[in-house]
């Protein structure tokens, strides 16, 4: 009774730190999608030191990951993260299927171009990466279904580009999973022929619109604009005044050189044949010959390809970029590329997991060192919740109580979880602020003495920091952070 009821009192959604998922076991919380939470894991015994991705369903028996599973067995691409096990993961609730993947340490696109000035040689690049995932993709049978920046990941030290989540993919003869005219996706990715579909047949009560290749290579194109214009062009959804361009014979998308003069000539021709209305024209849907185009462009440009994309000055809007924050991205991507480099032969030992959540330092100025710790105790006394766990997380730590996952079991106690960092990074590499606050962070009005709005949550800034920052903490426009969170409850409740 007493490993059913602590089974029960872990959240499908956050896991807690050092819990077995089979023969995994987890060290961080790294997000939520559409259809899973995914986790940073380790394999709990024989091989230590090396990440994987763990994708856990949100709903239990959820078909989605069948389909995922099939396709990533077979798509046999250097940018589509490797599948490594697929598994179910017993709980009260129900059976949650699970994907464990090769972990990707890497930014979101659109992040990636935030923070740097990428040329319109290096979003060339980027882009024949992209369409050569989905050549491998298309080649299987396959369609991703769910093409935009935020599902393709850059890897800092090397730009090589990975197409992630497949949640929403297909392939030929898989089972129709919705009941909805349009297949899983993203509204403003869709393409013209989407749309039509749906107005076509919106009181029809079997259709079901067939993406395909066009489909992927549209969406693509909607990547690309937006990634060289820091706009998304004009919707192809069924709005009145959105309507008329991508209407049969339309006129398409607004030129991107329109919105960023210094976009090539080459790739703006290039994104405006992915997004043509007709389909056929989309290179008649062959991914391989969108890299092709993509790659020729990218090595026959001349000189004026290497200009940066975008104006330079201290506001945070559209087509501008800060010389301070690119200049630290140039910073962290050199300390990634001289990791990558590095031969494994000196690479620095793994530290056993007990260890990792202590800090050594070197020698550094006494004035820096106190101004560090006495910034430390204040947010310590501030807030007892271990930093950047999710809420489910810190229930299991305050409960203590044994954790059962199939044949697997632990004891998690609060001594157990409260240090241990939710985000490893290398060294000499510093973790990107979110993009919205982590579960349970504290939000709006950010009244506590100290605290600071950063993207819809509040943080400490620790004033005596300096880059890179400390394990635990983040970086935002050349300061290190660490999240704020309510102060935790004394449990009144005991183990059973």
């Amino acid at each position: 009774m007493g490993t059913k009821r602590a089974l029960l009192e872990v959240d499908p959604l956050c896991l807690p730190v050092g819990m077995r998922v089979g023969t995994w076991r987890v060290v961080a919380w790294r997000g939520r999608g559409a259809s899973g939470t995914l986790y940073r894991v380790e394999r709990a015994r024989g091989e230590t030191g090396r990440a994987y991705a763990l994708k856990l369903a949100i709903h239990a028996g959820d078909k989605r990951f069948g389909r995922e599973a099939w396709l990533l067995r077979r798509i046999h691409s250097r940018h589509v993260p490797r599948l490594e096990e697929q598994g179910v993961w017993e709980h009260p609730q129900g059976a949650f299927p699970y994907l464990v993947m090769e972990w990707v340490e890497g930014e979101p696109l659109y992040e990636w171009a935030r923070e740097r000035n990428p040329t319109s040689r290096q979003c060339l690049g980027v882009l024949s990466q992209v369409a050569r995932a989905l050549e491998a993709t298309h080649g299987v049978g396959g369609v991703h279904r769910d093409v935009k920046g935020e599902n393709v990941l850059v890897r800092p030290g090397d730009g090589r580009v990975f197409l992630t989540d497949f949640g929403a993919g297909h392939y030929r003869g898989a089972e129709t999973l919705t009941t909805k005219l349009l297949p899983p996706g993203t509204r403003g990715y869709r393409s013209p022929e989407a749309w039509a579909f749906l107005r076509a047949f919106l009181r029809h009560p079997t259709a079901h619109y067939p993406a395909s290749a066009c489909d992927d290579l549209f969406a693509l194109g909607v990547t690309a604009y937006r990634l060289v214009t820091d706009e998304y062009p004009a919707g192809t959804d069924s709005e009145p005044e959105s309507t008329e361009p991508w209407r049969e014979g339309g006129p398409g998308p607004r030129p991107a050189r329109e919105l960023n003069p210094q976009v090539s000539v080459e790739l703006e021709a290039l994104i405006q044949r992915l997004m043509a209305v007709a389909p056929e024209e989309r290179f008649e849907g062959q991914a391989g010959a969108v890299a092709e185009a993509l790659e020729q462009a990218e090595r026959s440009l001349g000189a004026e390809a290497d200009e940066p994309l975008f104006r330079w000055g201290p506001e945070q809007r559209p087509r501008w970029r800060s010389p301070g924050a690119v200049h630290r991205a140039e910073v962290r991507d050199a300390a990634a590329r001289e990791q990558l480099e590095r031969p494994r032969s000196e690479a620095p030992r793994e530290k056993p997991w007990a260890e990792r959540s202590v800090q050594v330092w070197g020698a550094e100025a006494a004035v820096g060192m106190l101004g560090l710790v006495l910034a430390v105790l204040t947010v310590a006394g501030l807030y007892r919740a271990p930093a950047l766990m999710p809420d489910g997380s810190r229930r299991a730590s305050q409960q203590g109580n044994s954790v059962a996952v199939g044949d697997a079991a632990s004891s998690l106690s609060a001594t157990t979880l409260a240090p241990m960092v939710v985000e490893e990074r290398r060294a000499g590499i510093g973790l990107s602020m979110p993009e919205k606050p982590f579960p349970g962070q504290r939000t709006p009005p950010c009244d506590r003495n100290g605290e600071e709005v950063v993207r819809g949550g509040c943080w400490y800034r620790l004033a005596a920091a300096k880059l890179p920052c400390r394990d635990d903490a983040y970086e935002w426009k050349g300061a290190c952070y660490l999240p704020s969170y309510p102060p935790r409850r004394p449990s009144t409740s005991h183990p059973q």
